[in-house]
């Protein structure tokens, strides 16, 4: 394949630079300015018409007629079967790894080549922060669904963990990690 152009979809630019996560996020965004699906809050609502288009699109709007949670929805379009055959597709194309799922040189080329021409939205190489609607960028950078096999005793404790750094912080707890005073100006 070396030297021949591939043309790629935006779902397999957006799995080379960010993995199946970016394509289940650019699905949902890419749905969203074309008002395919409503966000209100932290939920996600497909319309009747949304059901065209790519097969990931096809599962985002699937699991969402009637509002499910954004980060539900965007764990199991990451997970699922659509997103699965972007990952095939790019492993044939050889820009994957055969054992890890990182992109090749030639992916990492043809990711560079996809982003000089401008022809896709920021979103798709940068993720959620090159969103340019605050609100918008906050749901779904908000959305990413926790590492499997925590349990929520674990959650609980960095939980309670976050509110003591904040109680220290605001008592003026000081540096105990190793910060702390220095000076030498």
């Amino acid at each position: 394949m070396r030297g021949q152009h591939v043309r790629m979809d935006v779902y397999e630019i957006a799995y080379l630079a960010g993995g199946p996560q970016r394509a289940a996020e650019v699905a949902l965004l890419g749905l969203r300015e074309r008002g395919l699906v409503t966000l209100v809050g932290p939920r996600v609502q497909s319309g009747p018409q949304a059901a065209g288009g790519h097969p990931v699109e096809r599962a985002l709007a699937g699991l969402c007629p009637r509002g499910k949670g954004v980060g539900a929805v965007l764990a199991a379009v990451a997970a699922g079967p659509e997103v699965a055959e972007v990952r095939t597709r790019l492993r044939a194309a050889g820009m994957l790894g055969r054992v890890r799922a990182r992109p090749t040189a030639a992916g990492r080329r043809e990711r560079a080549a996809a982003r000089a021409s401008g022809a896709w939205p920021a979103y798709v190489f940068d993720g959620p922060p090159a969103v340019p609607d605050r609100l918008l960028r906050r749901v779904v950078q908000q959305a990413h669904p926790l590492p499997t096999g925590l349990g929520r005793s674990l959650i609980r404790m960095g939980r309670a963990l976050d509110r003591a750094d904040h109680r220290d912080d605001d008592h003026g707890g000081g540096a105990s990690c190793g910060g702390g005073g220095g000076g030498g100006d």
